[in-house]
């Protein structure tokens, strides 16, 4: 059973990750209305399929209205999580969203400013504030979003130790993406900037060794990240990229979500052991 499904709510960034995935290069027509939006998760609710929602983009908290579709899903009985380069939020914000989010994902490459720029991690040449970044870290703790972090490890970033600042935010889960290259999305770039699997391996073992034990991290190479997640784009279709591109189905407004379903393909074992333990039920309830 796939128990997440991944909504891409944008297609928009400010930032223009190198490896990025997700780049929407292949779509040139504008997304889903706010309407179209609200009622697509509500029909991923009544469809009973999938437990937790998670809100990506593109960069999910460039639209005005995202902190309603996070409430939304958590009044629909959804997990909600977010993943977002932090650049449009603050500990104020995450406050704010505490009763109704139990996961943040951070998108952090790397503590230096240089290697940031060089990925494309930074508009008109500024980079995230670590500093922010840390009073995020403390306000999610304070008050009881969880926290996960998500690096991708490419060329560019391959030789860096990040481990210090990993545990000083202390995030209950640390997940390591070896940079995947999927057509139509990052294939222009990909060439410049793609690691072997033994360089991704002793990025893990450098900064693995000194993990507090209290981190999870959570290992993701090529052959686990194709195949294992099940997405929708800003159009309102589920997608894979099992065949190192997108595979779309039609609108889940149009043909309803069974019907939608039936054209994607995720592998159940590779999600099961990606996946682990998410599972965050009763969270706030606790």
């Amino acid at each position: 059973m796939i128990t997440t499904i991944n909504f891409h709510v944008n297609k928009a960034c400010n930032y223009k990750c190198k490896f990025c995935y997700a780049t929407f290069n292949d779509i040139n027509t504008r997304g889903m209305s706010n309407a179209q939006q609200f009622e697509t998760i509500e029909l991923l609710a009544i469809s009973n399929k999938f437990k937790k929602i998670n809100f990506a983009g593109g960069e999910p908290t460039l639209i005005p209205h995202i902190c309603e579709l996070i409430k939304f899903a958590k009044e629909l009985g959804f997990e909600t999580s977010i993943v977002t380069n932090a650049s449009m939020i603050d500990s104020q914000w995450v406050k704010k969203i505490s009763p109704f989010l139990d996961i943040l994902a951070l998108s952090i490459d790397s503590s230096s400013d240089a290697i940031n720029k060089s990925i494309g991690r930074s508009q008109k040449s500024i980079t995230n504030d670590i500093e922010k970044i840390k009073c995020i870290a403390i306000a999610c703790h304070r008050f009881g979003v969880h926290l996960k972090i998500n690096t991708v490890v490419c060329k560019l970033n391959k030789n860096d130790e990040l481990v210090e600042l990993i545990n000083e935010l202390n995030p209950y889960r640390w997940k390591v993406l070896q940079a995947t290259k999927v057509e139509g999305q990052n294939d222009a770039l990909y060439e410049s900037i793609k690691i072997s699997s033994p360089e991704f391996n002793i990025y893990i073992s450098n900064n693995q060794y000194e993990l507090k034990e209290s981190i999870k991290m959570i290992i993701e190479d090529d052959n686990i990240i194709r195949g294992s997640y099940l997405m929708i784009d800003m159009l309102g279709r589920f997608f894979d990229s099992t065949q190192m591109k997108h595979n779309y189905s039609d609108s889940i407004l149009k043909v309803g979500v069974e019907n939608a379903l039936e054209s994607i393909y995720v592998d159940v074992d590779k999600f099961n052991q990606r996946e682990g333990d998410y599972s965050l039920v009763n969270k706030k309830a606790s």
